[in-house]
């Protein structure tokens, strides 16, 4: 009788044995910051990281990896190219302008040039948008069309690509700069600067899930 009911008394403890869950990879998390204007590439690095990585948003400062326009001043490390994007000079559709040059650009920003009607434009003052210095679109632009000028002390200030793009179609008369990515809306293009690449710079040299997540960011472009 003994012998019958013995497989009965072991099995409670042998199920906790058999049901017992894999051992699971602790996650490695990946803080990540994107300038507004590298912003849609923040989907790409989703899409890259593994099942195994978390991808965290961060501010510049303790960021793993930092996305941006072209290239910091200056650069200490290694920066690796994920992509591209134009620098347009865009304006309110009131203004009538068809498309301008770069030193008719230099001019309006510069402040010497006021009214559309001096580049063949509507009878309306210009009212130019900005970034602050510190952003990366801000730094391209200073270096590809102003060279040093300073610009105009009223020009209006945008915090991010998205509020320039918001501003120059909703003011009448305005002036502003975005990346092609985030031509929308009620804009024209009058200029098209430069192509300027996009990158990725990590805080240290790349290893592990981090090295990963770039090369798979590169084979993306």
């Amino acid at each position: 009788m003994l012998k019958r009911l013995l497989p009965f008394f072991l099995l409670p403890w042998l199920l906790p044995a058999c049901g017992a869950p894999a051992a699971q990879a602790t996650p490695q998390v990946i803080n990540v910051y994107a300038s507004s204007a590298a912003y849609p590439w923040l989907d790409e690095i989703f899409t890259c990281a593994s099942s195994t990585v978390v991808v965290r948003l961060s501010d510049p400062v303790a960021a793993d990896i930092s996305l941006r326009w072209g290239e910091p001043a200056p650069l200490s490390g290694a920066a690796y190219q994920v992509g591209s994007d134009d620098l347009l000079v865009v304006v309110e559709r009131q203004t009538a302008v068809g498309s301008l040059t770069l030193d008719q650009v230099r001019q309006i920003f510069s402040g010497q040039i006021t009214q559309w009607q001096a580049v063949g434009g509507a009878n309306i003052p210009v009212q130019v948008w900005t970034y602050a210095p510190a952003e990366d679109i801000q730094q391209v632009f200073d270096e590809f069309v102003m060279h040093g000028e300073p610009i105009v002390s009223v020009a209006r200030l945008a915090t991010s690509v998205q509020s320039m793009s918001d501003s120059v179609g909703a003011t009448s008369g305005a002036i502003g700069v975005l990346p092609r990515r985030w031509k929308a809306g009620n804009t024209n293009a009058v200029l098209d600067v430069t192509s300027v690449p996009v990158l990725a710079i990590p805080a240290a040299p790349p290893q592990g899930a981090a090295s990963g997540l770039l090369s798979c960011l590169q084979s993306k472009q």
